[in-house]
């Protein structure tokens, strides 16, 4: 009898209990799926050549075989040089489909595309010399789509007043975690080579250091004893090597997550949900009545529908609702709820079809965003 054997939540247990060094882990049964993804994943961190059509952006985002991807040209022609001195001048890549990707494949026009999920924020780019018409490449720092921060709403854009700031300081690790409860799978972060800069007693200090806080957020509050892997220990001046008990602070990964300058923790869907979950058992989330507390307690996910709704002067949503069968059960969990009106926001496409099911409408991140204004009249009261 041939066993199918699934090591992805061993994977994730090693990566909470951060580790000074990483194992493999391989079985024959699963290793040719293993190097398929292994395959999958180098192809993307260096760009893969790809057909608009082949591009997944069903959650508004883009994706390829479940991986959150940026879309661009890389074909920058006799330019190719002064656009790797002058980034600002090349073609813009993609995180959305916005607007502009919309337009073009109405008009039938596709170009050779892209696709790369390499956080660092290099793209690799061609062209021929200007007057020998020889093949160059290059290596450039691409600006991002406007039309894609808008379709989003990334931190405000759409609604806010500080647009020109959103785009200058857009930072692609920062981004990627935002959306990753969006995806099943993580992109290769080159930011783990700066997790070897601790000292060699880190981790018994990190455990004694959790111990002395009882196992409790200090920045939310939540209480995770029972799941200890999902607290971390936070180095408030960023150095590493500084353990001094001022510059320690015990936080859940997803506070974590949140601090500046992490953008390289990314975490699941599944992850935010459980630290939601247990806000919710001891009571954290009731009665949450600003909009930076909404901000806080939420998937980063939907900051952009907050962002939307704070603008338009909504009712506060409720922050992780269970919606429930006629028989009382859980039936979907959503993001954000407006309970008087059977409203919700969601990131899993199950919870948004059993939320329907049972007598609710919920949407999408994607779905509200491009509808929101017609949905405003009733979810201001």
């Amino acid at each position: 009898m041939k066993l199918t054997v699934d090591f992805s939540l061993l994977k994730d247990a090693v990566e909470l209990m951060e580790p000074e060094q990483k194992g493999i882990i391989s079985s024959d049964s699963n290793g040719s799926r293993l190097k398929e993804l292994e395959k999958l994943d180098i192809e993307l961190s260096q760009g893969k050549d790809v057909e608009l059509k082949d591009v997944d952006i069903d959650s508004g985002l883009l994706s390829y075989k479940g991986r959150q991807v940026l879309l661009y040209i890389k074909d920058h022609g006799t330019a190719v040089q002064s656009v790797v001195s002058r980034p600002e001048t090349g073609n813009r890549f993609h995180v959305a489909d916005c607007s502009k990707l919309k337009s073009m494949r109405s008009e039938g026009r596709f170009e050779r595309y892209v696709v790369i999920n390499d956080t660092s924020g290099d793209f690799p780019i061609s062209g021929s010399s200007y007057f020998q018409g020889l093949a160059e490449e290059g290596i450039a720092k691409l600006k991002i789509c406007k039309f894609c921060l808008g379709q989003l709403n990334y931190k405000g854009y759409a609604t806010g007043q500080i647009r020109e700031k959103i785009f200058n300081e857009f930072d692609m690790q920062e981004f990627f975690s935002t959306y990753s409860s969006l995806f099943p799978h993580m992109p290769s972060r080159k930011a783990d080579k700066a997790e070897i800069n601790y000292s060699e007693d880190w981790a018994k200090i990190s455990s004694h250091y959790r111990v002395e806080k009882e196992f409790e957020c200090e920045q939310c509050g939540v209480n995770l004893r029972s799941q200890r892997g999902l607290l971390h220990v936070h180095h408030i001046n960023g150095v590493k090597s500084d353990n001094k008990k001022s510059n320690l602070k015990a936080l859940c990964i997803d506070c974590h997550s949140k601090q500046p300058m992490h953008g390289h923790i990314a975490l699941t869907h599944s992850e935010r949900q459980l630290i939601n979950q247990m806000r919710k058992e001891q009571g954290i989330l009731d009665g949450l009545g600003e909009w930076k507390e909404l901000f806080d307690y939420s998937d980063p996910g939907v900051h952009g529908v907050l962002h939307a709704c704070r603008k338009a002067m909504l009712k506060l949503p409720v922050v992780n609702f269970y919606v429930q069968d006629t028989f009382g059960d859980i039936a979907a969990r959503v993001e954000l709820a407006w309970p008087k009106h059977k409203f919700g926001v969601a990131i899993s496409h199950n919870d948004i079809e059993d939320g329907c099911k049972s007598g609710w409408h919920v949407v999408s991140i994607n779905d509200f965003l491009e509808n929101y204004k017609s949905q405003a009249h009733k979810l201001r009261y």
